[in-house]
């Protein structure tokens, strides 16, 4: 756990000396019961300010980390490089719709085995698949620092995704995200 929190602050130290835009760190999860976190670098872009009411429009790049796990099943990794469009009205309110060619990596939860030449059998080390993990995000939240000053957001997302493969066809999925964005300038 220790290792962990070094490396975030290792993180956070180095996306700071970058000049990025925002952090977002929040829940992630398919499910209630399937939960987990994500982590992702926002950069805008191109930015725009309407004179008439002050609302910001952002088109935003982002880098992102999704870890979940599905109980007595798998553990998942979702690498996501994502493209959106934010807008903060001038009393706070956020609306973002991003796309993600993201890329997944799912591990097995339990030991797997499979036969040797010469009958036997060794475990599998880090058993799991590959997976295209293409996804669509819609997500609403509030600016906090248009009106009290402070330089964090919340957000909640909903997330469409198709996985390909799985199995022989393509499998639908959804997924929630509930967190802060963090300005980091």
């Amino acid at each position: 756990m220790k290792r962990f929190f070094l490396l975030l602050a290792l993180v956070l130290t180095s996306l700071s000396s970058l000049r990025a835009q925002s952090l977002r760190v929040g829940y992630y999860g398919e499910t209630v019961t399937h939960y987990g976190f994500r982590l992702a670098y926002d950069r805008p872009l191109l930015q725009k300010v309407r004179e008439r009411n002050q609302a910001r429009k952002i088109l935003y790049g982002s880098l992102g980390l999704a870890a979940y796990r599905h109980p007595a099943n798998h553990y998942g990794l979702i690498l996501s490089p994502e493209l959106g469009y934010r807008r903060i009205g001038r009393r706070g309110s956020i609306f973002e719709l991003a796309v993600a060619p993201a890329y997944f990596r799912y591990f097995l939860d339990g030991t797997t085995y499979e036969a040797t030449p010469t009958g036997d059998f060794r475990k599998v080390p880090g058993a799991g698949g590959n997976a295209f993990l293409p996804t669509i995000g819609l997500g609403i939240g509030r600016d906090l620092s248009v009106r009290h000053g402070l330089p964090l957001s919340w957000y909640t997302r909903l997330n469409v995704m198709q996985q390909r493969p799985y199995n022989t066809t393509a499998l639908l999925r959804f997924s929630l995200e509930l967190g802060t964005l963090i300005s980091l300038r």
